[in-house]
């Protein structure tokens, strides 16, 4: 985050606090008609001392009490003020947000009945809504309709979810937009003034430090080599180096090294208010597209569309972007769906896996479906299923039971030509109750990691084995190439997280624990509802952040500190399946609704 935005954010919380020292100032020099015009101009604040909630209040209760003229009014002073300064790629969901404001008031205006409302508002701005066409065309005949809320087009719409979601989203979104908006000096005195005092504090350590906390003492010479001890607050004793001898380090000098080295540790004591390159949401919203628990859900290519698949086997291609032109899709399908992947280079080709072994592929612009037999009648259970970023290429992993992958069938499957082009069996000695797959970028490499911690490594042309990784990890549960392909990232069903070479054979790089849970006594633990599975662990295209579910929301965690940098709100019911596309996840639960967010690097 910026050094502009960090102090702008700082200045809006000093708002109220700057307003008494005005009020203070005013009183002290008697000007008291100026503090009154002062009061008055605070109670009628369109800005409303910059309180997201308070704005939000304002818009929502303007769109519910059916005022549409003064709730258009007030959108374009708040889209002059501040969203008009916001970069381009945020003008799509400023549109977003106005367009769900008047949806909410046509909503507000039907369960009022008050039909002659809507006409009006029809006769006004009917036809620029109709020009844009897309779903607002339904929207023109609503007041025509006897109970609109009873029709699949709108029945979201009326839910008390839908303007939960609506009322969480704007906020986020108002939120994100004060620290950009141009701030005067002013707001800035009393951050300005903390970080004097914090200054004078290190100050006031730092000559104590000097004063005689910090003492060096020496053997006599006969005694031969002498240790350099420092000794302050507590005693930290250090064994004498060969650039820390009495023949090289006088008193004095080593009096202000020494002192040099407490201000360096003193200042890594200091902590941070933001972390660079972290992850933080910046706008959520849940979307209620499924009647039943949802199994699979994953992000198309591009990451403009959303393939979902229930309990009741409906299957759903919808964008969470409602100004999207994509076709929307909608199957009730009469096989079950076992494993899903959208085509890596074609957003309209969706890949279904069914419980038979054959594969189907979906186009989503025609809505029509082809399916091809793949897998063996001997390795009937899917394990993983990932299609290629780089081809229309996919590798499927299947395995004669469950939850023993000793012996899995991999198949490589190309979707252009309808054909298997590669397969082959692998066996472990260790018993295994799951493996997992990864594909480097260029999709000439798989990495087969099986839950014992055993790493395969396999060309993906003619499935040849071209190295192991024997990582010594239980319960390993998902695994993914590095940005730069030098190692392979490793998560276990506990949250722990390590870093494998592929350059210097089973060596590893790095290690930490992701913080998913704790055991009811209070040890570090996770319980059997918070153990990750594949389907639950995502990383982001940069590989900087992993996004995984162990309960019933997302948490986002750095992957190089394994810092929990953001979290979603929470699902009703446990996350069975978390995507990740350019700048926004989604978490698909068992209660039937889907979580998208989008997120802005800090």
């Amino acid at each position: 985050m910026s050094e502009y935005v960090l102090s702008a954010k700082a200045g809006i919380e000093s708002l109220e606090h700057i307003d008494d020292l005005l009020r203070e100032y005013l009183l002290f020099r008697g000007f008291k008609d100026t503090l009154a015009t002062f009061e008055r101009d605070i109670k009628q604040d369109h800005d409303k001392g910059f309180d997201a909630n308070k704005i939000v209040d304002e818009l929502l209760a303007l769109a519910s009490q059916l005022k549409i003229e003064e709730l258009l009014e007030y959108w374009r002073y708040l889209s002059h003020r501040f969203f008009s300064h916001l970069s381009p790629k945020y003008h799509r969901t400023t549109k977003m947000f106005e367009k769900r404001l008047l949806r909410l008031y046509l909503v507000s205006a039907v369960n009022q009945g008050r039909r002659e409302d809507i006409r009006a508002f029809m006769d006004k701005h009917g036809r620029s809504l109709g020009q844009q066409g897309g779903d607002w065309i339904p929207w023109l005949g609503i007041e025509y309709l006897e109970e609109p809320k009873n029709r699949a087009e709108f029945e979201a719409y009326f839910s008390d979810e839908w303007y939960s979601s609506l009322r969480s989203a704007l906020t986020d979104f108002i939120q994100t937009v004060f620290p950009a908006t141009a701030i005067p000096r002013i707001l800035l005195f009393d951050k300005e003034r903390r970080e004097c005092e914090a200054l004078r504090r290190k100050v006031k350590l730092y000559e104590e430090h000097l004063r005689g906390e910090t003492r060096i003492t020496t053997a006599p010479a006969a005694s031969g080599p002498v240790d350099l001890v420092e000794d302050h607050i507590g005693g930290v004793a250090a064994a004498a180096s060969p650039r820390m001898r009495p023949t090289d380090v006088n008193p004095v000098t080593g009096a202000l090294e020494a002192a040099a080295t407490s201000e360096t540790q003193l200042l890594d004591m200091i902590p941070m208010d933001e972390m660079p390159n972290l992850l933080k949401i910046s706008q959520e919203e849940i979307f209620l597209e499924h009647n039943a628990g949802i199994g699979l859900a994953k992000f198309s290519p591009s990451g403009e569309l959303i393939a979902s698949y229930d309990d009741e086997s409906i299957l759903k291609v919808w964008s969470p972007d409602p100004s999207s032109a994509a076709p929307k899709v909608k199957n009730e399908l009469d096989f079950t769906v076992n494993a899903m992947a959208w085509d890596g280079r074609h957003d309209h080709l969706l890949y279904l896996h069914d419980e038979d072994g054959f594969i189907h592929t979906l186009n989503t612009n025609t809505n029509l479906m082809s399916r091809q037999l793949v897998s063996e009648k001997r390795y009937p259970w899917m394990q993983c299923m990932i299609a290629s970023r780089a081809s229309s290429t996919l590798l499927t992993v299947c395995s004669t039971k469950p939850e023993n992958t000793s012996d899995v069938s991999v198949r490589i499957w190309d979707a252009g030509a309808n054909k298997t082009v590669a397969s082959r069996r692998f066996s472990v000695a260790a018993e295994s109750k799951g493996v997992c797959a990864a594909l480097n970028h260029n999709g000439n490499i798989a990495a087969l990691a099986y839950s014992t911690g055993y790493v395969r490594l396999a060309d993906l042309r003619t499935l040849e084995t071209v190295g192991t990784i024997k990582t010594k990890q239980q319960d390993v549960c998902s695994a993914e190439f590095s940005l730069d392909e030098d190692s392979l990232m490793i998560v276990t069903e506990v949250g722990g997280l390590t870093q494998w070479s592929l350059r210097k054979g089973s060596q590893m790089t790095a290690e930490s624990t992701l913080g998913i849970g704790a055991a009811e006594d209070g040890r570090a633990g996770v319980g059997v509802d918070s153990r990750l599975d594949v389907d639950r662990v995502a990383f982001t295209p940069d590989r900087e952040s992993v996004v995984v579910a162990p309960q019933d929301q997302c948490l986002v965690f750095n992957v190089d500190s394994a810092a929990l940098t953001a979290s979603t709100r929470r699902h009703k019911d446990l996350v069975s399946s978390v995507d990740v596309a350019a700048d926004k996840s989604l978490s698909a639960s068992e209660d039937g609704t889907i979580r998208v967010a989008w997120y802005r690097k800090v």
